[in-house]
């Protein structure tokens, strides 16, 4: 959609030689106030929902029409925020990057910061670590998984991935272990090659790795 009078977000990428990427991003704060026209119709065909909170404003009215429906909802937590953000309460599963997990927290570490998270929010909460792999709990024991060991050449858009594999998993109804695999090898794949978006893997791509690598 278009907002008028705004500035189309602009975003400088530097990634280093072990693949880590920095990001500086100009956004017009005019976008935060965008709503959508007609929250309703964008879930009317949908089978799940993956939303991020950096547009607040924008993804509440969705979500809240997926939830309407009985649809699985699955947050990006990728900025920090205060744990009783309405978005944390609505979404079905909350996944955090280690960055916003700490910034929302207060904890540095991540163990401490995800006992905190997971003390508020009572549904399926997961935190991402790179090639730590992470930690996962669906209102019983904490849990965690690894990553897969690989060269990493660029994890642009690798955390964005990793997220839309999560739900692509969650909504094929695969149980959370093999969805949360299926969401670190797609997340490894990309990473393994230079690219934003366009060098995000194919469904083949990710099951062929999955059938080579052991976790």
């Amino acid at each position: 959609m278009k907002v008028a009078g705004a500035r189309t977000s602009v975003s400088a990428i530097l990634i280093d030689d072990t693949g880590a990427r920095t990001i500086a991003t100009y956004s017009d704060k005019k976008l935060l106030a965008a709503v959508p026209e007609n929250a309703d119709a964008l879930v009317a065909d949908a089978q799940g929902v993956l939303v991020d909170n950096r547009r607040p404003v924008f993804v509440a009215p969705i979500v809240a029409a997926a939830r309407k429906r009985g649809l699985p909802v699955v947050l990006d937590a990728d900025k920090a925020a205060k744990l009783d953000d309405p978005l944390f309460a609505a979404a079905t599963h909350v996944i955090f990057s280690g960055e916003s997990l700490r910034g929302t927290t207060g904890c540095d570490g991540l163990v401490q910061g995800f006992d905190v998270a997971r003390g508020k929010l009572t549904q399926f909460v997961a935190v991402t670590d790179g090639p730590n792999g992470g930690l996962w709990c669906d209102g019983g024991e904490v849990k965690t998984y690894p990553a897969f060991r690989i060269e990493t050449v660029d994890t642009l858009g690798s955390g964005d991935i990793f997220h839309g594999a999560s739900a692509l998993a969650l909504i094929e109804g695969k149980d959370l272990p093999s969805a949360l695999r299926f969401a670190s090898a797609a997340a490894a794949v990309k990473s393994m090659r230079f690219g934003g978006s366009a060098s995000a893997p194919t469904r083949d791509e990710v099951e062929k790795f999955l059938s080579e690598r052991a976790w």
